[in-house]
């Protein structure tokens, strides 16, 4: 019995009691939800040992990838799909610690641009292995053709889904 089989047990009798429900649908999106799930605590579990949440650490490596490891703060919310509220509790934490900072805007006097510090990068550079083996696993076993139509489905979803 895999860990999936009671899963698939219960979107049978849904499946039974509500026949319009894709179990299709049903099956593909708890599995995404499982996954996504699992990956999350295992990520979460090795950040708390830095310190970090997945948000936060997604949040360092924006401003890594950025230009000049800089971001304005509403372009790392949409970057981090997070909620200003968060982001802020997020940025202050990481500006707390030295690892980002904070200035006004020098074009948008509303504005507050975010940059990555030295000990940042230091951190993200040393967690992200770490942090990439946990993810490089989901995706083990799988060819490469398979990994391109999966990127092609999942990019279909985000457009699905897109207001």
């Amino acid at each position: 019995m895999n860990k999936f089989s009671a899963t698939d047990g219960r979107i049978a009798r849904i499946h039974e009691r509500m026949p319009n429900h894709s179990k299709q649908h049903m099956t593909l999106h708890r599995l995404a939800y499982h996954v996504h799930k699992l990956t999350q605590d295992n990520l979460n579990l090795l950040l708390k040992n830095y310190d970090l949440t997945t948000v936060s650490y997604t949040a360092l490596m924006v401003l890594y990838g950025s230009d000049n490891e800089t971001q304005r703060a509403s372009e790392l919310c949409v970057a981090c799909t997070e909620k200003p509220a968060n982001m802020t509790r997020v940025c202050d934490d990481l500006t707390e610690r030295g690892l980002i900072s904070r200035q006004k805007s020098d074009t948008d006097r509303r504005g507050v641009v975010i940059t990555l510090t030295a000990a940042g990068r230091e951190l993200a550079e040393s967690v992200s292995p770490l942090y990439w083996k946990i993810v490089n696993r989901i995706y083990a076993g799988i060819d490469d053709a398979s990994m391109k139509k999966l990127e092609t489905m999942l990019r279909h979803q985000l457009n699905n889904l897109a207001v």
